[in-house]
């Protein structure tokens, strides 16, 4: 196992040739650093978050720290607060909770790193079979939610079909399941037929009760620092 990284930017070196999320759980149990690589249809972006647990709920995770950095440094497409602005910071955090409650719940020791498929957490209960099937309520829809939100982010126009190509079933059965997620307030609305709209408050507080918009001012705090250092 390799160690556990002090800060979020030595996280970021860390996991550069990582192509999925990485996480790091502390021997104490209660700090975590979480690595996401996010293409934004321009260029790959590294963003790394250091999470703290609250109080005495090890199951409630607040930031403390945000980085990000290019995956690939290029003099064409630098950074700006433009392009960090449009980062689903939201909802890489919602990502980061998931794939740390993966971590924490999986057969593996609970320290050092490990590589986990947030997709197999976030839509566990539509890829069960009948005979295991999880109950598919607002939780299960948030987790619909927070993966189709990342599809749309990515510039994705039919995520129904994508998710269909990545996970078995038809499209129209992952299109109904997403509508449903929309119904029961956990996407943001959008025109009938059309692909998009984002994760509401609901959906990020099912996923983690934690959250709170002090969490997302916070990043935003962290991001203006950024740009005033830039």
């Amino acid at each position: 196992m390799k160690r556990t990284p002090s800060n979020a930017s030595e996280a970021l070196a860390m996991a550069s040739e990582s192509g999925g999320p990485v996480v790091w759980l502390g021997e104490s149990g209660r700090e975590a650093f979480v690595v996401h690589r996010h293409d934004d249809g321009d260029q790959e972006w590294l963003v790394a978050f250091r999470l703290a647990a609250s109080g005495d709920a090890l199951g409630e995770w607040r930031p403390v720290e945000f980085a990000v950095r290019q995956a690939v440094e290029s003099e064409s497409l630098a950074m700006s607060s433009k392009t960090i602005r449009a980062l689903p910071i939201g909802e890489l955090l919602a990502a980061s909770r998931k794939a740390l409650s993966a971590q924490r719940g999986g057969r593996t020791g609970s320290t050092g790193l490990r590589l986990v498929n947030p997709s197999a957490v976030y839509l566990a209960p539509f890829l069960e079979d009948a005979r295991g099937r999880q109950p598919r309520d607002d939780v299960a829809y948030a987790g619909l939610a927070l993966e189709y939100s990342f599809l749309v982010q990515d510039g994705d126009r039919t995520p129904a079909k994508t998710l269909a190509a990545q996970h078995g079933g038809v499209s129209g059965t992952w299109a109904n399941r997403i509508a449903e997620a929309r119904r029961r307030g956990l996407l943001t609305p959008v025109k009938p037929g059309e692909a998009g709209g984002g994760m509401t408050d609901k959906a990020m507080k099912l996923l983690n009760p934690a959250w709170s918009p002090e969490a997302d001012a916070l990043i935003d705090a962290q991001i203006a620092e950024m740009e005033g250092d830039a």
